[in-house]
């Protein structure tokens, strides 16, 4: 099997390209480029950040990005061990050894061609062989915070009102998002953000994003991401949120976890943020918005990601200074500081309730 970390290697020295030259082109830093070359991924914080910052070096060398990245992924492969709980350890009557000795050359193709079939071989939508985390017939309230969630059909999804509870199920993650309610089945197109009338009462009091679906297999289920919509009569009281999330310290305090904040603005209220960050090179972006569930996203150069939270939102950017990001909050916006070339940057962005009942919307950079 080739290396990639050779291919690597060898087109950057045939084109006269210094290590540092390309950390600079690449806005990744000299470290993670050694690595690669060296197929040293024991230093990267995982196997998502080594595919990103393969693909981007890749692509800047001029090599095929797809063909690197499977290098990689056969190389991982083959290395992993056999789990244990996948061997039986049995006592063999050593009459029927030579029998599996001739077996064992027709597993061994049988299990190359598998190999091959589903996981090796490009151009289909791979389905996982078990799906660890889908539990059939899920159920999950929404509420004023943003719930980004892997729909599966069957699973339903909970809208409380002040007199009842409408319960909506998910009909069909193929293609198009289908979701029955009381009213009738609703439709989701990939990408759209959908205002939902779920009482029929005629005004929206949901809303819902589709952000993928699958167009082969509905057991890939759809991520979507759903909230109430403000001012609706299911809506919660973000104020009350705010409130019982908050965390009283005393003024310039560090936090609990040791980080210290900086104060970004203050008021006598808490309020909803933003978050809109723009990419200048590839990056792997996720995020936890208040008690979500974190999502995750591979984004590179033009592309824009908008985020909002009610009162904390955490931030991972694998490629720090390849974001720009801004906060916005009650009309006002502030741009937030840029991190080094392949930075591992995570930072927290939350109110704080100080002593004097004071909020402080600050942000703190977490090890």
């Amino acid at each position: 099997m080739e290396s990639f970390g050779n291919l690597l290697r060898t087109k950057r020295e045939e084109k006269n390209i210094s290590l540092e030259t390309a950390s600079r082109d690449t806005i990744i830093s000299k470290q993670y480029l050694e690595a690669l070359e060296n197929e040293r991924i024991d230093i990267f914080p995982g196997h998502t950040y080594v595919t990103g910052f393969l693909r981007n070096y890749s692509e800047y060398l001029g090599l095929d990005s797809a063909y690197i990245v499977k290098l990689f992924n056969s190389k991982i492969m083959q290395e992993a061990p056999i789990p244990e709980n996948l061997i039986i350890k049995k006592h063999v009557n050593k009459k029927i050894i030579a029998g599996i000795a001739g077996g064992a050359v027709g597993l061994c193709a049988a299990l190359i061609l598998t190999l091959y079939f589903t996981v090796i071989k490009p151009g289909k939508e791979k389905t996982p062989a078990v799906d660890l985390g889908k539990t059939a017939g899920e159920s999950y309230t929404v509420s004023a915070i943003p719930l980004q969630r892997r729909l599966y059909k069957g699973d339903t999804i909970c809208v409380p009102f002040p007199d009842n509870t409408v319960n909506l199920s998910v009909e069909k993650t193929l293609n198009t998002l289908a979701l029955t309610t009381p009213i009738g089945v609703q439709y989701v197109e990939l990408g759209e953000e959908l205002e939902m009338d779920v009482d029929g009462t005629g005004g929206a009091d949901i809303v819902v994003f589709l952000s993928d679906i699958s167009k082969e297999n509905e057991n890939l289920g759809a991520e979507v991401r759903m909230f109430v919509k403000a001012g609706s009569t299911a809506a919660i009281s973000a104020n009350e949120l705010i409130s019982a999330g908050s965390v009283a310290v005393e003024s310039g305090e560090v936090l609990k976890d040791g980080t210290k904040h900086t104060v970004i603005l203050q008021d006598n209220r808490a309020y909803p943020f933003t978050i809109n960050a723009s990419f200048r090179g590839m990056c792997l972006y996720r995020y936890k918005s208040d008690r979500s569930d974190p999502a995750e996203h591979f984004l590179t150069s033009g592309d824009t990601l908008k985020v909002s939270a009610q009162s904390a939102l955490r931030l991972w950017i694998s490629n720090a200074n390849t974001v720009k990001m801004q906060l916005v909050a009650e009309g006002k916006s502030y741009d937030l500081e840029m991190g080094r070339p392949g930075q591992v940057l995570v930072e927290d962005v939350r109110w704080i309730k100080e002593a004097d009942g004071v909020y402080k919307l600050t942000v703190a950079e977490v090890d």
